[in-house]
């Protein structure tokens, strides 16, 4: 398969009809900003890093991108992209092969097309894409191939589009092959509506895919899935679920609605209710919520329960261990087999410094049990419901940390009738 030498990819316009202070182009599709999208369905079509033509907040896609791509700038913005064409090809050091030259804001534009465009140049001075729908309506779309030296020679030519080089070409007798694609894939996003248009296309897309591989969607259109996301087969993603970043859903879960992962690790057959999980881990069998908070840095070993109202945040919690509700756990490592009562709660600030408490295998911690970090619980412990604990625990014992309870008969009356007086 042919190959371009590399792509320049027109990304300088200030975009004045997204009515944003972001680059038109680093706006949001699925987990990837539109510029991703494109330059994903050239990479493995160019053998040169491609060239990103920047202007208006041009700073914001170098800090995505970085290395990854060669960076030129055009001088007049707003202007055409005639302007930016020449500002990028600038910086093809190349004297022969090709060149694509792309518009950054077309997310649609699929690999398979951009394939076809660069070998049907090849032996010609250029090629051009026409998109094409059902009713018979064209769009001569802004994506080409040039030989590089017919395309520096157009650029001595004055013009206001690219599209005058292809004419003034032909009327030389010089050969422009145009390949035709579907209409969709050379729709560029202008505005706010056309980004939500895309977003639709493209979420139906990824969730088709999951269901090719054996995810099953309760509602497909109401589960949100970004790009990067994996899944595995037997599945099932209820409704009013969203899943972002580098997230791996693992075999057999069931996904109940209200979840959103971030950046999470979920392992098999794994029962998930009203999870928000931020860079977190569960691992097999686990079921967690509902109304669960995963923090970062927060691993679930296996087959543990995370239930109703628990916050995890920067902590290990060992397997089968049960944390079952109204607890919060901080920057601590809790064994396997631990019980939790209601209303536990790690201590881990004191005000200037976060601090780690452990907690041993086999632990039965009581209703109302806090842990001033930090402190180390053995294995085999019991605390007695309600004690505040701020030593260390040796294994095998009981800590009552409380004060004994005094009933004062008769206090109630006593107080009452001083009260009335006092009114």
């Amino acid at each position: 398969m042919a190959k371009a030498t590399t792509a320049i990819l027109l990304a300088a316009g200030e975009g004045k009809r997204m009515v944003s202070k972001k680059q038109k182009v680093m706006h949001d599709l699925c987990g990837r900003p539109m510029l991703g999208w494109v330059m994903r369905s050239v990479q493995q079509h160019i053998t040169e890093r491609p060239i990103v033509v920047l202007g208006f907040d041009g700073e914001s896609v170098k800090d995505y991108f970085g290395k990854d791509c060669t960076y030129a700038y055009q001088q007049n913005v707003p202007g055409n992209r005639v302007d930016a064409l020449r500002a990028g090809v600038s910086a093809v050091n190349a004297d022969t092969g090709y060149v694509l030259v792309m518009a950054g804001n077309m997310p649609l534009i699929t690999d398979r097309t951009v394939a076809a465009l660069v070998e049907a140049a090849k032996g010609f001075s250029a090629s051009r894409l026409i998109c094409f729908s059902d009713d018979e309506d064209t769009l001569i779309s802004p994506a080409y191939c040039f030989e590089i030296s017919v395309l520096r020679e157009c650029l001595k030519m004055d013009a206001s589009d690219i599209e005058s080089y292809v004419s003034c070409l032909r009327k030389k007798n010089m050969a422009v092959v145009d390949v035709y694609a579907p209409y969709i894939e050379g729709m560029e996003i202008a505005d706010r509506e056309d980004l939500w248009c895309c977003n639709a296309i493209l979420r139906r897309e990824i969730n088709a895919s999951l269901m090719r591989k054996g995810v099953t969607f309760i509602d497909p259109e109401s589960a949100y899935i970004d790009a990067d996301v994996r899944i595995g087969m037997d599945t099932v993603i209820y409704p009013d679920v969203y899943m972002s970043g580098r997230t791996v859903i693992g075999e057999g879960c069931r996904i109940y609605n209200g979840c959103r992962f971030d950046n999470t690790v979920v392992g098999d057959n794994c029962d998930m209710q009203a999870v928000v999980a931020i860079d977190a881990v569960v691992d097999d069998g686990a079921r967690v919520g509902p109304y669960v908070r995963l923090r970062p840095n927060t691993h679930i070993g296996k087959n543990c329960k995370i239930g109703n109202f628990v916050e995890i945040k920067n902590s290990t919690i060992g397997e089968k261990t049960s944390v079952a509700h109204l607890t919060y756990v901080g920057d601590s490592d809790v064994g396997s087999h631990v019980n939790m009562g209601c209303g536990t709660v790690f201590v881990n600030y004191d005000g200037f410094e976060k601090h780690r408490c452990k907690v041993g295998d086999n632990v039965f911690l009581g209703c109302q049990t806090a842990l001033v970090a930090p402190v180390t619980v053995g294995d085999d412990v019991y605390t007695a419901a309600g004690s505040v604990i701020t030593e260390d625990i040796p294994a095998g014992t009981l800590a009552i940390a409380r004060t004994r309870q005094e009933n004062k008969e008769g206090w109630v009356a006593k107080y009452r009738a001083i009260k009335k007086k006092e009114k």
